[in-house]
């Protein structure tokens, strides 16, 4: 699955880029929290501005040099500076006014009581001002954090949604975790109720050894976090969390987060979610994947039902027709009776054909299933294959008129003799079966490009429209027809010809009937 482009907005795309997130989900704390960085920077800034302004004062008056203390005050917040900082800045700047600007000059004494107003007043709007716009700011960051969160879930929850498999499922999570949070992400399932597997998914993007592998089954038979930046094994380089709902323990995903990175709470909060989503998508795809395991059950114990039940309806028929034909033959009376008696051998034939059929089209599907078919081809005559298949079928179909016609265009052709003389026979088979008696069976055979297309056809009652899909499909039988047979016969005919490289459909003619059409390769 590929996922190389996961947003299509700006925001999805600061997203992509991993680096706002980060820096909003701990620029939150930086700002509240200011370090000794930030009140040096404030220090500096108020100095630089002062060196500047008292050039500047030769040119303008004291007052209009607070207002323009009062407009550097009102930019710090945009640089980050905390509420700290920002009062600092503002007790320095009112000092610096009053001692270098207000009359007299270089004193921290006030001459006019109205300049003493004046400064009070500034000290209060700058610290008040300062403070606001730091608040504001703060308010701003947080809304931003809270629209990037909500962003970031969504493109995790739409990604999760249509992801149809567990690879998919991991693939996901680990770019979403490397764009979010920058992390390199193992995944380690479950194998039984306590123990995960001996190997990491093949997408993870580290490896873990067999220490780390410990520390994982830790966390997976603890339901518990360990290793970095928690209090269980935190000199692990990685932090491993375990994969978890309310009603299933999944496994346990590994992060090694980048040196630089720390987990402040808004950082810890996202990733919880996250990993709840992951987990959450994984316990679906679990109960699909047990739910499918066990319709596939259901349906090998029906399908098993079905054969045992047909097999044993095909076995008992040819078996108590021989069984009964011994017996009379014990009979003195009917041995002597030539008629009786070459009936009985008759349907001993026909019962053994039977029996033999049945055993060889079980041995068939087995090679089939097993794909060890490989044709041995020579160059052979269609006219004789014909022949020879209905020769076989010499007795089921007496009752019918069965005609075939090659073209003389048609000439040799490499096959396996065998395998297609039996693909044949069970075609041939399957219009004597639910055709009735006296009905006209054709075979065809000419040239078409670089194949022979064999044509076998019927004035029978046809297919029903919605089962000719199916016909091919092994252990099928139409509805609603007579019983008996496996519903193997015309799934081995299609195995065998595709073997050669070969196709069979069938249709329904417009005249009426049903009609097979074989293509087999020429060469």
């Amino acid at each position: 699955m590929n996922r190389a482009n996961y947003s299509t907005t700006k925001n999805g795309q600061d997203i992509a880029s991993g680096n706002l997130l980060r820096k909003v989900l701990v620029g939150v704390n930086l700002f509240l929290k200011s370090s000794p960085g930030k009140y040096f920077s404030s220090a500096f800034i108020v100095s630089v501005s002062s060196l500047l302004l008292f050039y500047l004062h030769m040119h303008v008056g004291y007052q209009a040099i607070s207002l323009l203390f009062l407009f550097i005050i009102s930019l710090m917040p945009l640089m980050n500076f905390g509420p700290g900082p920002i009062f600092l800045a503002a007790v320095m700047s009112a000092f610096i006014w009053n001692f270098f600007f207000i009359p007299p000059s270089f004193t921290l004494r006030i001459g006019k009581v109205e300049d003493v107003l004046m400064f009070v007043m500034y000290f209060i709007i700058a610290s008040v001002s300062g403070l606001l716009i730091t608040r504001i700011r703060t308010q701003q960051m947080l809304i931003n954090q809270r629209e990037k969160r909500t962003a970031a879930l969504y493109n995790l929850a739409k990604e999760l949604s249509s992801s149809k498999s567990l690879d998919d499922i991991v693939q996901c999570s680990i770019q979403q975790l490397k764009n979010i949070f920058g992390a390199e992400t193992v995944f380690v399932f479950f194998e039984s109720d306590k123990k995960l597997q001996a190997e990491a998914h093949p997408y993870s993007t580290f490896q873990i050894d067999q220490g780390e592998w410990n520390i994982a089954q830790w966390v997976f038979a603890n339901t518990e976090k360990a290793g970095r930046f928690t209090n269980t094994m935190p000199i692990t380089p990685a932090i491993y969390y375990p994969l978890k709902t309310k009603t299933l323990s999944l496994g346990v995903i590994g992060l090694v987060l980048p040196d630089s990175a720390s987990l402040a709470n808004e950082s810890v909060s996202l990733l919880d979610t996250f990993l709840a989503q992951i987990s959450i998508a994984i316990e679906r795809d679990y109960l699909k994947e047990s739910a499918k395991n066990n319709l596939i059950i259901s349906e090998s114990q029906k399908l098993y039902k079905t054969l045992f039940d047909s097999i044993s309806h095909e076995l008992k028929t040819p078996v108590t027709t021989i069984i009964g034909a011994v017996s009379s033959l014990k009979d003195e009376k009917i041995i002597k009776n030539q008629s009786v008696l070459s009936r009985l051998i008759d349907e001993t034939n026909i019962a053994a054909d039977r029996l033999q059929r049945l055993v060889e089209n079980l041995l068939d599907i087995t090679r089939l299933e097993s794909g060890n078919i490989i044709p041995k081809k020579e160059w052979h005559s269609i006219s004789d294959l014909i022949n020879s298949a209905l020769l076989r079928l010499k007795q089921e179909s007496s009752g019918h008129e069965i005609n075939f016609y090659v073209n003389e265009e048609v000439e040799l052709i490499r096959f396996d003799f065998s395998l297609i003389e039996q693909a044949l026979i069970n075609i041939v088979h399957n219009s004597i079966e639910y055709t009735p008696p006296g009905s006209r069976i054709e075979i065809f055979a000419k040239k078409f490009t670089d194949n022979v297309m064999i044509s076998v056809s019927d004035n029978g009652p046809g297919f029903p429209k919605d089962t000719i899909k199916n016909l091919f499909q092994k252990f099928y039988r139409v509805p609603g027809t007579k019983a008996g047979g496996t519903g193997l016969g015309l799934s081995i005919a299609s195995g065998f010809i595709e073997a050669h490289g070969g196709s069979i459909t069938a249709q329904n003619k417009s005249a009426g009937g049903a009609e097979f059409i074989i293509l087999l390769p020429i060469k």
